[in-house]
């Protein structure tokens, strides 16, 4: 039964969308340039994509510039990334400073990383402020890195609120850095409830301990499985133990790496 037959409105045809782009893209529409590529790159045509997005970028498109950086980076073509990205950061694209501050970073040179990442920081990007954080812990430069840190977090990035619990839990303040980890895994940082949980194990709380460790472990988190397993074999019931040899193994099914050296070393 079609659409029409059920009395529901017709789903648009994403092959008419992508002819109706490229007709566009052909008559030099910058924008519909980058559509194309982005619709080409969601079917797995890469090539073409890179065509119509370096078509883009040479017509002064930051964008386009921005994107070609980003995918060389993820082909390994390394001086192509560096390139892309610092002709798109050189015309202020924030987006293209900030990939290129983390590719420097990740290089290992913290010096050129932040060259490039303070400016993304200063815009408000999330990412690079929580990246200027990390700058600054391995700098030894605690205030600097809580500076950060709080901002990206005042930003909902997961990363920073999990960094600044930690924090703010060796301090005491736990109410917050409780609040902030439980953001943090409801925005994606699988493991910031096995922090949770391990911190309150470090302060004697033994039950507060199992019921995040717990939590994580039933949201398919393997660092809090791992934990949690850990734990329970400090505990010395049979239930106890056959629950962290469960725990263990599901664990490694995903693939954690202590899990599987616990299982098998």
């Amino acid at each position: 039964m079609s659409d029409a037959d059920r009395g529901e409105p017709a789903r648009p045809d994403p092959a008419a969308a992508v002819r109706a782009l490229r007709v566009m893209a052909e008559q030099g529409d910058r924008v519909a340039m980058e559509m194309l590529a982005q619709r080409l790159l969601d079917a797995d045509a890469p090539v073409e994509a890179q065509i119509w997005l370096t078509r883009s970028a040479e017509l002064g498109s930051s964008g386009a510039m921005a994107a070609l950086g980003t995918l060389a980076w993820r082909d390994g073509r390394l001086a192509d990334a560096i390139g892309w990205l610092e002709r798109g950061a050189a015309t202020g694209n924030t987006a293209a400073a900030q990939q290129l501050g983390i590719l420097h970073l990740e290089r290992g040179d913290p010096a050129r990383a932040e060259q490039w990442l303070r400016p993304a920081a200063e815009s408000g990007l999330p990412e690079a402020m929580c990246n200027m954080g990390a700058i600054a812990d391995r700098r030894g430069d605690a205030a600097a890195a809580e500076h950060w840190y709080e901002r990206a977090a005042r930003a909902h990035e997961p990363t920073a609120m999990r960094n600044l619990a930690i924090r703010l839990a060796g301090r005491g303040e736990m109410s917050r850095a409780t609040e902030l980890l439980v953001d943090a895994a409801r925005r994606g940082r699988t493991d910031a409830l096995a922090v949770l949980g391990t911190i309150h194990l470090e302060r004697g709380d033994a039950a507060g301990g199992e019921h995040w460790l717990r939590r994580g472990s039933e949201s398919g988190d393997p660092e809090a499985m791992v934990r949690l397993a850990l734990h329970l074999r400090s505990t010395k019931t049979t239930a106890a133990q056959q629950e962290s040899t469960a725990l263990l193994e599901a664990a490694a099914a995903a693939g954690h790496p202590r899990a599987l050296e616990i299982l098998h070393g």
